[in-house]
């Protein structure tokens, strides 16, 4: 698997703590340095590829020119699956229709929501028009493959605003839908601020109904936060659930590969100066390797493959009726995915 970072966006959003800068002066030189990088990795095969960010499509055409790097200079494999991230108001039929030729076959949009206020509250730099015209240049660029990002529990949003948010999906019938809720991380704006957030008890009511909602779309829950008809879930992301090895590539960009993880500096202009590549490494044990197998895997409906595995760590949380084995598969219980966070807490590292 490939990931390549874009750390760069029109506005940042208030609740975003993913490292990105607005400086459109430093396109060229980062998209130059960013080649040379997938240069270095030439040869390389992968079946999924994932450009993510900050906002990819804000770099226009600096995108094309690194998906023709990643096609010149990466084996993709016969049906790989090759994501780009965008926001309505950075895209139009031209640059998708670009992207689709050029071998890209899935995009994932940030919809967010449907509701003008709550978007202006988030930051975000698009209309809930924009989204409704981006999805038809989405799909009139060819692709039958995209996913909305929508969040949950963000300031004012109200049962209400989401049975508008989720009626408008309906509308547009995407394979694919992601339903975050929102998490206020500390050393954001919104950290800062005194937000009007739904409670907790009204957060877990809207992840619910928008499960159902969803499910009634037949779009299935696999994931504790995403959703798809049957095929189109997301391969890129359940790579890392099964705790897959992965090149990330970019400023900011993560890698797991060789029994270690290895970190590029989350500095723009050092990684365009070359600095800081994969300099930083944790070598990760077998026992570390397979408890971060079951934290991943358990964020998956599906579960983990089972054998006895942990015992000190599994039973007390079967007794909880937090987890639970069927058909040798261990997975959470609806109330453990209502707390997922603290089972995920018993297979942190020691």
């Amino acid at each position: 698997m490939i990931y390549i970072h874009i750390p760069f966006c029109v506005r940042k959003c208030l609740y975003c703590d993913f490292y990105s800068v607005t400086d459109k002066s430093l396109y060229r030189a980062y998209t130059d340095a960013l080649i040379k990088e997938i240069e270095g990795i030439k040869g390389t095969e992968t079946n999924t590829v994932y450009i993510g960010g900050g906002t990819p499509t804000a770099i226009g055409n600096y995108l094309l020119e690194i998906v023709d790097a990643v096609n010149k200079n990466l084996v993709l494999s016969e049906n790989c699956e090759f994501t780009v991230e965008a926001n309505p108001g950075t895209v139009d039929e031209k640059i998708l229709s670009s992207l689709y030729k050029k071998g890209v076959n899935r995009i994932s949009l940030g919809a967010q929501s449907f509701n003008d206020n709550e978007l202006r509250a988030l930051g975000r730099i698009h209309t809930s028009k924009e989204i409704f015209e981006s999805c038809d240049a989405i799909k009139n660029a060819g692709f039958s493959n995209f996913s909305l990002d929508l969040m949950l529990a963000t300031p004012h949003q109200t049962m209400e605003s989401l049975e508008y948010t989720l009626s408008c999906i309906e509308k547009i019938n995407p394979p694919h839908v992601s339903a975050y809720s929102l998490i206020v991380e500390e050393g954001t704006p919104f950290y800062d601020m005194e937000l009007n957030l739904p409670n907790e008890d009204t957060e877990r009511k809207m992840y619910y109904y928008a499960s159902d909602f969803l499910s009634k779309l037949g779009l299935l829950r696999y994931e504790i936060s995403n959703f798809a008809k049957e095929g189109f879930e997301s391969r890129h992301n359940c790579g890392y659930w099964r705790d897959e090895e992965y090149i990330g590539l970019g400023a900011g960009a993560h890698s797991y590969y060789g029994g270690a993880r290895y970190f590029n500096a989350s500095d723009i202009k050092s990684y365009i100066e070359g600095k800081g590549r994969k300099e930083d490494y944790t070598p990760i044990s077998e026992k570390e390797r397979k408890l971060e197998l079951f934290m991943l895997g358990l964020r998956m409906t599906a579960g983990v493959l089972y054998s006895g595995e942990f015992p000190e760590r599994v039973n007390p949380l079967i007794e909880k009726g937090l987890l639970e084995i069927k058909e040798g598969r261990l997975r959470l219980t609806p109330r453990g995915t209502d707390c997922a966070n603290l089972v995920f807490m018993e297979f942190l590292n020691d």
